[in-house]
């Protein structure tokens, strides 16, 4: 069985010889942009992407296209309504990442809360008297508030819960009340998690409904002693309106592994901030989940090339 597969950005090694030892001619381009993202994928069965942008005119030049293997979870990068109306499988990996991405958020959570950064700087500079300027917070009692409680809500609030001692409130429309674990309160209103939370971490995937969910309205609604997260995406939350509520003291601080653009600029206002945590989204890139990832979208490509259908199918855009 011979095939092609496309493979724009690098992806852990162990997924690339399972694709080869599949019979697969693996095509890796020198550089990622449209025009050459069109010319490689034009004659490909397969592509594995991570955050490449695959937009309907790169599919639409691809007719031997079978299928999109999304090295992720979400699917804001590609134009999943064209690859289905044409036939084409769009898949994903909603657990491969999920113990990276919340053990990530843990520890956004408790460098937040305890300001290790700038604990690390000062001390750096020769203050050692800054253990005296900075007092952090305990996590234990205090309430976790998760805005979309999936895959990875769901461990974080394991973590939270039997790790930290903390009270965990979640608020997900979609959430059936058969998978809320007993320790969890669910609201049905999302005001009451950003009014009541301590620690509010967003985990819900960027839609035309999400797109600046946390905004003005929101931290003014917030404690002034809390601490927002965000490793989901960064359109989720309204970068000015954050800005000022960091600058005005509405809230304690924010740790953000997600920005509105990526990369963001060298002069950008954030970095101005003493009660920022940021990180390059990075939170899903560990050894083991780089390798679950690759492994589970070339298994996907495998399955489709041998006339199966694979896991985690997307249905609808």
């Amino acid at each position: 069985m011979g095939f092609s597969v496309a493979i724009p950005q690098p992806v852990a090694e162990k997924g690339v010889q399972r694709l080869k030892e599949a019979g697969a001619e693996v095509i890796i381009p020198d550089a990622v942009s449209e025009e050459l993202s069109v010319s490689t994928i034009r004659n490909c069965d397969a592509v594995l992407i991570r955050t490449m942008e695959l937009s309907s005119q790169i599919i639409e030049q691809a007719p031997r296209l079978k299928i999109i293997a999304r090295h992720g979870v979400g699917l804001d990068n590609i134009d999943v309504n064209t690859a289905l109306k044409k036939g084409v499988y769009v898949t994903n990996v909603p657990r491969a990442n999920i113990n990276a991405v919340a053990e990530h958020v843990m520890g956004m959570m408790i460098a937040g809360a305890r300001q290790f950064i700038q604990a690390d700087q000062g001390l750096r500079k020769g203050h050692f008297s800054i253990r005296n300027q900075i007092l952090g917070i305990e996590l234990k009692g205090k309430t976790l508030g998760i805005v979309g409680f999936g895959n990875i809500g769901h461990l974080i609030a394991e973590k939270a819960y039997y790790g930290l001692g903390m009270k965990v409130n979640v608020y997900d429309p979609y959430l059936d009340a058969r998978n809320i674990p007993a320790f969890v309160h669910k609201t049905e209103d999302q005001r009451e998690i950003f009014k009541n939370a301590d620690i509010v971490t967003l985990h819900v995937p960027y839609l035309s409904s999400t797109h600046h969910l946390v905004n003005e309205n929101v931290f003014s609604m917030m404690k002034d002693s809390a601490i927002l997260l965000n490793a989901a995406r960064g359109e989720i939350v309204k970068e000015k309106a954050l800005i000022q509520a960091l600058k005005e003291k509405e809230i304690r601080g924010a740790c953000l592994d997600v920005f509105e653009k990526e990369p963001p600029g060298k002069d950008h206002p954030l970095w101005e901030l003493d009660n920022v945590f940021v990180t390059p989204h990075m939170a899903a890139l560990t050894e083991e989940a780089m390798e679950n990832m690759a492994v589970t979208c070339a298994d996907a490509i495998i399955n489709v090339m041998n006339g199966e259908e694979p896991e985690n199918v997307v249905k609808n855009g």
